[in-house]
């Protein structure tokens, strides 16, 4: 038999193991070679391991190890080719190193390539030496042997390689099978061209179908339930496949029990030279989520309704409370203006502030409430912080010269910044931590502190700290004076009442601009609370241009004011009259009406008088027509009616009822109550601007 034969059938025999092929492979080349001993070698770095071995007496076991240095493998590895010493006593000789090693005497020896890199050697050798060197063929067939040899390990690794990769991929399998059924998803694949649908069983299953159904295309459209969505499913499929764009849809179906089920369908096309071949997908059951997301919508509605429902009760509260108190202020306040003896001046003056009390118990819990739920808008516009501060300081000032308080306030640090920010809200910030201060002292001083530095770009730290020398407050009262309707509950201070919003509120105004409230007191000594706030910078020209032209500096003469006139649209006896006497005590006449219809009515007869109103003051709830459809009929009677300032006055405070008198048509906004100050400040402030236009009209008359 030939030697490619042999070699063949031992390559080609697939119920022979490697290690049978190798030592088979080594028997024959013994026998042809006439050398007893056949080595396949594995050579890593300085190890010489033995793979496999054909001697005399097997005394060479497999697996045996030995340093390379110390073998003629080693001159293999350092030629990078075959070596053939038929005579070892000639060539290499005794100089070499394993000469005095090994009683060897003829060695052949060829490298085994695997893969395109080294792996080891075969070598045959003998303890006799050859009398003629080893022939041409007898180095080719080492060299064959070498080659089939590197092809049946490289054939074993493949094979190795391939079994590992399976082994891993029916792993994966079952761990994405269990992942995909422990989720509660089925996945799926649609042939286009064959229309060959297939099901996973966790889909079967989520569907209660039986595990051997075979499924078509149309029997998955006919489980959905609607006809509209069933339509509208089909057509984004079809469009799905057409733009090659990933598909997810919810579905309502009908399983195969007849029960109810939520889907979510998500779908994946395989596109194959610019064409559709096939759509892989996933599905899962969302019915729990879907029926979790109907109950949250049916509490998020109930919330709605419910803070509707609030709104508009804190709307007639606001305004039912609102109003009397309007009539009981305006009335002491005209009443105060008259001739009083001392006593009567007292009584009227304790009236007033307990009317003021009042008052601002119902301004904190609107404002809380609102604050709350969200529904104060924070009105953001460029701020003097120093002027809002210094505005606030007369009416102080009389409370501490009354109370035998210094009173010091130092704006030296804000003076020349101009933020972005809401002026009222900072303003609540001073008013509620003075108000408590010169409330909670009896004597000493009240202090108010600022401080400001640049806190990146664009941005402000700045600090309102306010200290006291009253009788403080104890380091457990210390953690509930923020919270809301708590206050300090020893029996000294149960006697100053309030709400126990304030403080509240402030924290609230200081969480909104990024900061906080600290307080530092002690019983006895005093209390010391910073406000620290993040204001974004507003100092550029225009800004500051607009804070100061808002100032307004107009000062007309009674005489001024008598040529003009005012007409009052209130549908509240007390309401009419304390407006009436207050403009009076400003010294604009006024005119009044009892309704919205009334009033548009007396504007259209005094455009026919030619004796148009200067001012109207518009109350918002009437009978009959309410103010801001009024303001509208009004603005439609030509332009000479759009120039009239149109003053909203109402006791509403919520949120949207400003835009509401805004969009109608009105200038302005006040909330009831109204001090004689603050409505002389909007009628000079609003005539002024009226008067500037008829200045501006009368240099250019075009």
């Amino acid at each position: 038999m030939s030697i490619i034969k042999e070699l063949q059938i031992i390559s080609n025999d697939h119920t022979m193991s490697l290690d049978t092929k190798l030592h088979n492979l080594l028997a024959v080349g013994t026998k042809i070679l006439g050398l007893e001993t056949g080595i396949v070698s594995n050579i890593r770095g300085e190890q010489y391991s033995i793979l496999s071995v054909v001697t005399p007496g097997d005394s060479i076991p497999v697996n045996s190890l030995f340093a390379l240095p110390d073998t003629y493998c080693a001159d293999v590895v350092n030629a990078q080719s075959h070596i053939a010493y038929h005579d070892i006593n000639c060539e290499p000789g005794a100089s070499h190193p394993c000469f005095a090693k090994y009683t060897l005497k003829s060695y052949l020896a060829a490298p085994v390539n695997v893969s395109g890199e080294f792996f080891g050697t075969v070598n045959f050798s003998s303890l006799t030496p050859r009398q003629e060197p080893f022939t041409s063929i007898e180095v080719d067939y080492l060299l064959l042997l070498a080659t089939w040899i590197g092809n049946e390990l490289e054939r074993q690794q493949v094979m190795e390689n391939l079994h590992a990769q399976k082994a891993i991929l029916a792993e994966r399998n079952l761990l994405l099978s269990q992942v995909t059924n422990l989720a509660g998803v089925g996945t799926w694949e649609l042939n286009l061209d064959t229309q060959a649908l297939s099901w996973s069983g966790a889909l079967k299953r989520m569907l209660h179908m039986h595990g051997e159904k075979i499924l078509k295309p149309e029997d998955v459209t006919n489980l959905i339930a609607d006809d509209a969505q069933r339509k509208d499913y089909i057509e984004r499929f079809a469009y799905m496949i057409k733009t090659g764009k990933d598909f997810v849809y919810e579905l309502e179906v009908r399983t195969d029990a007849g029960e109810p089920r939520w889907l979510e369908s998500r779908a994946h096309p395989i596109i194959e030279n610019g064409r559709c071949i096939k759509v892989i997908g996933a599905t899962m059951d969302i019915t729990q989520t879907y029926l979790d997301k109907a109950v949250l919508q049916h509490k998020s509605e109930l919330a709605e309704n419910a803070l509707k429902t609030r709104s508009e009760f804190l709307d007639k509260i606001s305004h039912e409370i609102r109003t009397p108190i309007h009539g009981v202020l305006g009335m002491l306040e005209v009443l105060m203006g008259t001739s009083l003896n001392s006593k009567q001046f007292e009584l009227a003056s304790n009236a007033s502030k307990s009317a003021d009390s009042l008052l601002k118990i119902v301004n904190d819990i609107l404002d809380f409430s609102n604050i709350e739920a969200g529904d104060i808008p924070f009105e953001e516009a460029a701020t003097d912080l120093a002027l809002t501060i210094e505005e606030q300081v007369p009416m102080f000032a009389r409370l501490a010269k009354q109370k035998g308080l210094e009173l010091n306030v130092s704006t030296e640090n804000l003076k020349g910044k101009v933020f972005k920010a809401d002026k009222l809200r900072l303003g609540q910030i001073l008013l509620n931590l003075l108000n408590n201060a010169m409330k909670f002292t009896k004597e000493g001083n009240v202090t108010v502190e600022t401080n400001c530095i640049r806190y990146g770009k664009g941005k402000f730290q700045v600090k309102i700290v306010v200290t006291d020398t009253g009788i403080g407050i104890s380091e457990q009262q210390q953690k509930l004076i923020f919270s809301p309707f708590m206050q300090v509950e020893n029996s000294a201070q149960r006697g100053y009442g309030g709400t126990g919003l304030g403080l509240s509120l402030v924290s609230k105004i200081a969480e909104h601009y990024q900061g906080n409230v600290d307080v530092n007191s002690h019983l006895g000594v005093g209390s010391r609370f910073t406000v620290t706030l993040m204001l974004d910078d507003a100092t550029t020209g225009a800004d500051i241009e607009k804070i100061y032209a808002s100032r307004n500096d107009f000062s007309p003469t009674r005489q001024e004011l008598s040529r003009l006139k005012a007409l009052i649209v209130e549908d509240n006896e007390i309401n009419q009259l304390v407006i009436k006497e207050q403009l009076k005590e400003i010294g604009l006449p006024s005119e009044l009406a009892i309704n919205g219809k009334e009033g548009v009515e007396k504007v259209k007869r005094s455009f026919a008088e030619k004796s148009p109103y200067a001012v109207i003051f518009m109350d918002c709830h009437m009978p009959v027509m309410d103010g801001l459809e009024a303001t509208r009929h009004i603005r439609a009677l030509g332009e000479q009616a759009k120039q009239i300032p149109i003053i909203a006055l109402t006791a509403n405070v919520l949120t949207g009822d400003k835009e509401k008198c805004l969009k109608s048509g009105m200038n302005d906004f006040i909330s009831k109550p109204v001090g004689v100050s603050r409505l002389k400040e909007c009628v000079f402030r609003h005539l002024s601007s009226q008067m500037q236009n008829n200045v501006s009209a009368l240099k250019d008359p075009a």
